[in-house]
């Protein structure tokens, strides 16, 4: 039977329930499952054994099997992708469920940061997602990639559904995007014009806006330069004015260049 997350109609229950149904039957078999799964690897003994294999069925007709699925923290992964990963049937034993398994499985997700996988007697599986958050699209021969605050590709995430973020180029640019990015936050209103970013000779960045203005960056004491600029563009609109270049890389001076099909003497300041 496929696995998904609805739980099929109940059977309607005789008068007199059988004696696998019964209360007192149903919390001592509970009680043996907590147990054996206290013993680490009693689950995979018992399914070697005969003995075993007729006490899991035994608890799976008492109530001891899966029956529901709860899934936390999901954002942007597929339930579809997730139910396909966990790939047991419905009414399996959950005593004998292989949860490394199934954690392994989830892992491999490409949105998945980390999982927690856990049963819940007698008959829930509760799978905990850390997903991984969207930092930019990095740009490399092979194309754009989404990748995460710790610049890792994420695998199975088509760009196109992510234009929005910034873009980033250059050589170990992908392991030093998230504190230049966070860096420029901290000026909204100059950040919301940003476009993409590439890092040069592994040590500084240049910034692009979308009206290809180019800003230099600093090697050093980036964020002051960072916000002397946003403090100049607020006061003199430096940025919406026609300009093709801005260079912070000179402490304490700023170096501007007009585009050059209008630029005339003494342009350069």
């Amino acid at each position: 039977m496929r696995l998904n997350l609805y739980r099929m109609t109940d059977q309607p229950r005789a008068e007199k329930r059988p004696f696998l149904q019964r209360r007192k039957v149903k919390i001592t078999l509970m009680s043996m499952a907590a147990a054996a799964l206290a013993l680490g690897g009693m689950t995979t003994y018992l399914w070697r054994h005969a003995i075993g294999q007729n006490l899991i069925a035994f608890s799976a007709d008492s109530g001891l099997r899966l029956e529901k699925i709860v899934i936390k923290g999901r954002v942007n992964t597929e339930e579809a992708d997730i139910i396909e990963a966990i790939d047991v049937d419905w009414y399996s034993p959950i005593i004998a469920l292989d949860l490394e398994e199934i954690h392994n499985s989830v892992s491999a997700l490409g949105w998945v940061r980390g999982v927690e996988i856990k049963r819940q007697m007698p008959s829930r599986l509760i799978i905990t997602l850390e997903e991984r958050h969207a930092l930019a699209l990095y740009q490399d021969q092979k194309g754009h990639h989404v990748i995460d605050r710790d610049g890792e590709i994420i695998h199975g995430v088509k760009a196109e559904g992510f234009t929005h973020l910034p873009v980033i180029k250059g050589d170990q640019a992908p392991q030093n995007a998230h504190a230049i990015i966070e860096l420029l936050k901290t000026e909204t209103t100059l950040f919301n014009d940003v476009w993409s970013l590439t890092y040069q000779s592994n040590r500084r960045w240049d910034v692009y806006l979308r009206n290809n203005i180019r800003i230099q960056l600093p090697e050093k004491d980036t964020q002051l330069a960072w916000s002397k600029l946003a403090e100049m563009d607020r006061e003199h609109q430096l940025t919406k004015r026609d300009v093709m270049n801005i260079d912070l890389r000179i402490p304490n001076k700023l170096v501007i260049r007009r585009n050059q099909t209008r630029q005339t003497k003494g342009s350069q300041t």
